[in-house]
């Protein structure tokens, strides 16, 4: 079985959030089980700076074909990307089973989806939060459905749903019920196996030995909440603690600012890659993603792999699974009290906050390792191909 997929950006793209990360942890998982792998991607890495790559290159047993964008600025302030010689790497792709495309409204998905056609290949979808229209530019989606791509979801032989809300999200989209399947997102556990040496981060902002560390880590965007976290902090509300918060500026980093008063305890680390974001997780004392229309959101999960208590948005995919699994707390988003309270339960209460840990690593562990989700990927291709 040869599965080609598709992504706007692929490792070592970590500036836009966890999408390369599933494509990569999923691609990898499946060579392991004896499948063929090839992805389609572009040369998207930051808002500076294109990803180096060669047109194509192997990944752990991955064939990896990268297009060059047209502009690389277009592709990171207004995710438009503008790959080029898509027609020509497609030439070159032979034997595909099977098309998953990732993430909506990018024209990479529109080039495969039309070279799937005239070569009779079905393809599936991962949408990962992206099928609805929200947070902004929503006229403009509006409209690039109506002309562009919108009725690429309702062709998918499969949309993938990465949680309960997400299922409630393509219904909403009128994606039949019949097709849609849940199939969670994974994490590589291998990652986390050693962890950074604990106080590693702490060193590195120079952290006083009484201090506690409330972190967030993600992209700092409207409906992430970090404006929400920030207040928590106002007028010494949680004394000796600091406020770390690590991610790159997906256009939310002004109105932060403006509510983070003079000598603030608030430390603002800008994008953390690799073992940088792991030492950050080991040596929270508390981690918060208190995101809202979230449909999944891998952080949390990463948090508790690193030995970091949670408090996540109650409304949000990681919160379904959270909440099943008894391992954190959950807040509404923009409730500030709510939320500093709870902040306030899980620094006092070690015990308490230990017990979580052990249960979130658990149901990780047991549910959410790549391995296993990849299974998941094998029968649902097959369950395609033998329709």
């Amino acid at each position: 079985m040869h599965i080609l997929h598709v992504t706007p950006y692929f490792p070592p793209t970590w500036a836009y959030g966890g999408i390369p990360r599933i494509v990569d942890g999923l691609s990898r998982a499946l060579f392991r089980q004896g499948v063929s792998v090839s992805v389609l991607t572009t040369d998207a890495m930051d808002q500076h700076q294109r990803t180096q790559k060669n047109s194509e290159w192997t990944h752990h047993g991955v064939t990896v074909l990268t297009l060059k964008n047209l502009s690389n600025r277009l592709a990171y302030r207004h995710q438009l990307f503008l790959p080029m010689g898509h027609s020509q790497a497609l030439k070159q792709l032979s034997d595909v089973d099977l098309v998953h495309l990732h993430g909506h409204r990018h024209l990479l998905n529109n080039a495969a989806v039309n070279w799937a056609k005239q070569n009779h290949i079905p393809y599936v979808m991962t949408s990962n939060g992206t099928l609805h229209r929200h947070e902004k530019k929503i006229g403009i989606k509006w409209l690039w459905d109506q002309l562009i791509s919108g009725q690429i979801p309702h062709g998918a032989r499969r949309c993938i749903a990465v949680s309960r809300a997400d299922v409630a999200r393509h219904i909403q989209a009128g994606i039949p019920v019949e097709r849609v399947q849940q199939i969670p997102n994974g994490l590589d556990l291998g990652e986390f196996d050693p962890l950074p040496e604990r106080g590693t981060f702490r060193a590195r902002i120079g952290a006083q030995p009484h201090e506690k560390i409330v972190a967030y880590l993600g992209q700092i965007s409207p409906r992430k909440g970090v404006n929400h976290l920030v207040e928590a902090f106002a007028d010494n509300a949680l004394p000796n603690t600091r406020l770390v918060i690590g991610g790159n500026d997906m256009g939310a980093l002004s109105e932060v600012l403006a509510k983070v008063g003079d000598n603030a305890p608030i430390h603002f680390t800008g994008l953390l890659e690799g073992r940088e974001r792991l030492a950050l997780l080991a040596d929270a004392d508390v981690l918060v993603y208190a995101s809202t229309e979230e449909v999944f959101g891998l952080v949390p999960f990463e948090g508790l792999l690193c030995g970091a208590p949670v408090v996540v948005g109650d409304d949000c995919g990681c919160g379904e699974l959270i909440a099943e699994a008894g391992a954190g707390l959950l807040v509404r988003h923009g409730d500030i009290s709510g939320l500093r309270a709870r902040i306030q339960t899980l620094l006092n209460d070690a015990v308490a906050a230990r017990a979580m840990v052990n249960r979130g690593r658990k149901y990780i562990i047991e549910n959410l390792n790549f391995d296993k989700i990849a299974e998941q990927h094998c029968a649902l291709y097959e369950d395609v191909l033998s329709a």
